[in-house]
């Protein structure tokens, strides 16, 4: 029997699942829309069905359980939330490298993979907190076993700093959909929404996962805060964003191999110009615009990153008001090494399989890459 990826029946589980008295859910017309573009245009194979199935349900699963924890702990707010700093750019400009170093510094508070998987689960014992470790350590072994290339891309590990997609996600008005699934209409439809609401959901569940383990400075990362920090600026007031800035020749290519190895693990085919087409236009909408006014915004060059990481993070630190203390210079160096000596799978891709020109792609960008030296 075909899995049911009708959004009314995704509540039912999501709900059966949790038991208990219904809570209100939210953001349901944008979950109907997704499964509808899902349904339509993913082509996913029978068990990627079953994956995306469950992967929906858990994101109402987490809204039922954020509902259930607020009103059991009144004290927790949103309003409480301290401005984060976020670190974005587009896909591969070493966003992950900037949250993995700053997340060495004694007064980071960078949430780690499993809080993000599960920001409103109890976590007040050991035992709680290793099981949600332990689930999340499953999730990321399911994830390698359906899209094996997705290991040399981006590693995971459910300790380590990761994405906040995660949580724009629970509102099913995310643009990593249109990264997972090949859903077109869905993308479209995106590209005209206010995201001030998902952005103000964001900002509840990061009281739900700070409440369990708080922290002044938190730092947060997403390449796709870089097409919505109008959005951000209104629900973060007073928050910093540190932009990394790459030839975007090289950014999409390699976001289109990413995209390539996700899709991989659930659709019967990919079509490659397809990706191409996504994100060549997803580029050159987002670099088109520009920061609200107010928003204290870091620019840093991928190249000064890959140069003298250490340097760009004494920068960083220094923008969001942070010490650089030898003691957090002594853990971020002793990460870099590690790193170094950590050997990962070849990543290897062009523009060309992706139906993309260099000359045409490169005078697009022009004007950006002479801005920012690239």
């Amino acid at each position: 029997m075909k899995v049911s990826l009708r959004a009314s029946d995704i509540v039912a589980q999501a709900r059966e699942r949790c038991g208990g008295p219904k809570v209100p859910l939210r953001f349901l017309p944008d979950l109907a829309r997704l499964t509808e573009a899902i349904d339509d245009e993913a082509a996913l194979t029978g068990e990627g069905r079953a994956r995306v199935r469950d992967s929906l349900i858990s994101q109402l699963v987490i809204q039922i359980r954020t509902t259930r924890l607020l009103v059991a702990r009144p004290g927790i707010s949103p309003a409480r939330v301290p401005a984060p700093v976020f670190i974005t750019g587009l896909h591969r400009t070493g966003t992950t490298l900037l949250q993995n170093l700053l997340a060495e510094h004694p007064a980071v508070r960078a949430p780690r993979l499993w809080e993000l998987l599960a920001p409103a689960s109890p976590a007040a014992t050991p035992g709680a907190r290793a099981a949600l470790i332990g689930a999340a350590g499953r999730y990321i072994a399911e994830y390698y076993r359906a899209a094996p290339a997705f290991r040399a891309i981006h590693p995971l590990e459910a300790l380590r700093p990761e994405e906040c997609h995660r949580l724009i996600g629970t509102t099913f008005r995310a643009d990593i959909y249109a990264l997972r699934y090949n859903v077109p209409r869905y993308a479209e439809w995106l590209r005209e929404q206010d995201m001030g609401d998902a952005y103000a959901y964001h900002r509840v569940l990061l009281s739900c996962l700070l409440a369990r383990v708080p922290g002044e400075c938190v730092v947060l990362k997403c390449p796709f805060h870089l097409g919505h920090l109008d959005a951000l600026a209104r629900a973060y007031p007073g928050a910093r964003v540190v932009r990394l800035h790459r030839d975007p020749a090289a950014c999409i290519a390699s976001v289109c191999s990413l995209t390539a190895a996700v899709r991989s693990a659930r659709a019967r085919a990919i079509d490659p110009a397809g990706i191409g087409r996504h994100w060549l236009g997803y580029a050159t909408q987002t670099l088109s615009a520009k920061p609200p006014r107010g928003l204290s915004v870091l620019d840093v060059r991928y190249a000064d990153l890959l140069g003298d990481p250490i340097a760009v993070a004494a920068r960083v630190c220094s923008f969001a008001g942070i010490p650089f203390t030898p003691a957090a210079e002594r853990r971020m160096r002793a990460m870099l090494a590690a790193t170094s000596n950590g050997e990962h799978a070849a990543h290897r891709y062009t523009l060309h399989d992706y139906g993309l020109d260099l000359a045409e792609i490169r005078d697009r960008f022009a004007a950006y890459n002479a801005a920012f030296d690239l």
